[in-house]
């Protein structure tokens, strides 16, 4: 779309992709868009009885049909269309010779990474593709990450992998060029990532944190726990070289950060361990310091020298829920992390749990915008947003409460920004424009 004037914008092409979407990221002017597709079904049989030659009779079908199988069961299809012009034709998003295959199982989906440069249209200016599934995506400048929820069978894992159970695959392309991209390497970590957060790139090696399934009663109930895995591309694979363990044993993962040579892992299932985890040495990574407290943060924020701001939940003795909850964490001594101040709003809960572009922090007025929805402990159901000022000598002050109509109960505030030195926050009722001293009401514009 052409926005060079607002008044008048107009719609130059558009893209119609096969499969779903999991992510896009810009870098050095570059667009890529991140593509998971499943095969077109191909017709399988099962074994006609319980024999082992009925077995092997039916995977000898299966496997002559997936032979016969036309290339396009796998590869995605893309159609341009020019504005004005007739429907254009569809044609496979990425080639063959374009589709690389992790060195174990990765599953029949494709995952295609599209490389657009903008000011050249939408077609593709290079097409990479993995044989496998795709769910998160974390990106550097130089870097393209893509995970997925992996199921290792014991029945035919190899002697070097993962214990069986829930793992998840990694796979890294390399973004350095702003129109080239190249699959590099694919590794395993035990256990399911919470989100992109969980990820993190640094002196070439990349880090992750991950929460192991819990056992069946059947193989002895072994609790759930966490760690944190240091990994290191090595000749097309990514191999762990360090790694830290027993993180909030019976627990998972509810927030992490990663800030240099430190990570902040947050677990929960009664109290909140904060662990700050040392990776200056990546192959003995280990924890530093472990702040309980009651409740959990779902998103840590960085909000100066030494402090971090989490957003969450306060819980009882018996870890049950009660409310939202903002912390400031001062992180000065990694031996001894604190909790200096909290706010809590009973009966509440934010979106920015869920999602952190929900949350806004203006460094240049200390301002943290946290939204909060529910009953509240003054029975108000409107949903609204507050507006936090965040500093180490007063902690957390609230300086104001940004509310839109609730018409239609659509009130509830999504996303908040800075525009024009004043504060923007957009619900699906309207468009609200505050001032950033005072949060003082300036403008308000209705949706239909």
């Amino acid at each position: 779309v052409d926005v060079r004037t607002p008044s008048a914008m107009r719609l130059i092409e558009t893209m119609r992709l096969e499969g779903d979407l999991v992510g896009a990221r810009s870098a050095r002017g570059a667009v890529r868009l991140v593509l998971q597709t499943p095969p077109d079904p191909v017709v399988l049989d099962a074994p006609s009885d319980g024999s082992a030659a009925a077995a092997r009779a039916a995977v000898a079908r299966n496997r002559r049909a997936i032979a016969a199988a036309p290339a396009r069961t796998w590869l995605p299809t893309m159609t341009i269309t020019r504005a004005g012009a007739a429907a254009g034709t569809a044609r496979p998003a990425v080639r063959c010779g374009d589709v690389r295959r992790p060195t174990r199982f990765s599953g029949l989906g494709m995952l295609s990474v599209l490389t657009l440069d903008p000011a050249r249209g939408l077609q593709p200016v290079d097409r990479d593709a993995v044989l496998t599934d795709g769910q998160i995506v974390y990106g550097t400048a130089d870097s393209l990450y893509v995970a997925t929820p992996r199921w290792s069978d014991p029945s035919t894992a190899s002697a070097d992998d993962l214990p069986a159970g829930a793992a998840t695959q990694i796979h890294r392309f390399d973004i350095a060029s702003p129109s080239a991209t190249r699959y590099r390497a694919s590794g395993r970590v035990p256990g399911y990532l919470l989100s992109q957060w969980a990820m993190s790139e640094h002196d070439g090696r990349l880090r992750v944190a991950s929460t192991s399934e819990p056992g069946w009663v059947a193989d002895g109930g072994r609790p759930s726990v966490s760690r944190v895995t240091v990994l290191e591309e090595r000749g097309g694979r990514l191999v762990a070289v360090g790694a830290v363990g027993g993180l909030g044993e019976g627990e998972r993962i509810y927030a992490v950060r990663f800030i240099g040579d430190l990570g902040y892992v947050v677990t929960f299932r009664q109290t909140d361990p904060l662990y700050v985890v040392d990776l200056s040495r990546p192959t003995t990574p280990r924890v530093r310091g472990e702040l309980k407290i009651p409740g959990y943060s779902a998103y840590l924020h960085p909000v100066g020298e030494d402090l971090l701001l989490g957003v969450g939940q306060d819980a009882d003795a018996r870890g049950r829920t009660r409310g939202t909850q903002v912390s400031l964490f001062d992180v000065s001594d990694p031996e001894r992390p604190r909790r200096v101040r909290n706010l809590t709003l009973p009966a509440t809960w934010s979106e920015v749990e869920s999602d952190h572009h929900a949350f806004l922090y203006w460094a240049p007025r200390r301002l943290a915008v946290v939204p909060v929805a529910g009953s509240g402990e003054d029975g108000a159901s409107a949903p609204r947003a507050l507006g936090i000022r965040v500093s180490r000598a007063d902690g957390l002050v609230q300086v104001g409460v940004i509310a839109h109509p609730n018409r239609d109960h659509r009130g509830a505030i999504r996303r908040s920004l800075v525009a024009g030195g004043r504060l923007v926050t957009l619900s699906e009722a309207g468009l609200a424009v505050d001032s950033l001293d005072g949060l003082q009401r300036v403008g308000y514009l209705p949706f239909g």
